[in-house]
C-alpha cells in the first residue's frame, strides 16, 4: 500500500519539526517511512529529550491535540542537538495491525518530557486504510487470529 506524499505543517516556531516530504508504504508486515528532514530548531546547545517517530492509526484525521488510537509503529531516534537536523531519513519497522475497521494514519514526532512523550509535530495522511481480521483454526482446534 502506497500513501500520497504529505508535507507537514509549516515549521514556524516549532521547537522540533518534520520538514519537507513525508511518505510511507506498507509491504507485508513492514511499514517503510521516508522523512525528508527532522529538525531541532532550538538554540544551539539546547538538546532535545529522547525523540520517537511514531505512526498512529486514528478513527478520524488528526489535526493536533489529544488523540486516542493504535500505535502501529515506532522508532526511537535518541536526542538531537539544537540547530541540528536528520536529513533523508528512511526507516523500516514491523507494523502492528490496529483493530478491525477504517483508520487514518498520522506520523508523529514525539519528545520525552517530564515522564512521558509529547507530540511536537505531526503529518496526517488523508487516505484511510482498512484493517481486517480473519478467524482460522489452529492445529489444536483453538481459534487463532490471522493477520493477512
Amino acid at each position: 500500500m502506497m500513501a500520497p506524499d504529505q508535507s507537514p505543517l509549516p515549521s514556524g516556531l516549532k521547537p522540533l519539526s518534520l520538514n519537507g516530504t513525508c511518505a510511507y508504504h506498507i509491504e507485508n508486515e513492514t511499514i517503510h517511512l521516508d522523512v525528508e528532514e527532522i529538525a531541532n530548531n532550538r538554540d544551539s546547545g539546547n538538546t532535545s529529550g529522547t525523540l520517537s517517530l511514531e505512526m498512529w492509526a486514528l478513527s478520524a484525521p488528526y489535526s493536533g491535540g489529544d488523540f486516542s488510537g493504535y500505535q502501529v509503529a515506532a522508532m526511537e531516534l535518541g536526542e538531537l542537538n539544537g540547530q541540528h537536523r536528520l536529513n533523508n531519513c528512511h526507516y523500516a519497522m514491523t507494523i502492528r495491525t490496529p483493530g478491525e475497521g477504517q483508520w487514518y494514519l498520522a506520523l508523529m514526532l514525539r519528545e520525552w518530557s517530564n515522564g512521558g512523550y509529547v507530540t511536537r509535530d505531526f503529518v496526517g495522511f488523508p487516505q484511510p486504510i482498512k484493517a481486517h481480521y480473519k478467524l482460522v483454526l489452529s492445529l489444536d482446534g483453538m481459534p487463532a487470529v490471522y493477520r493477512p
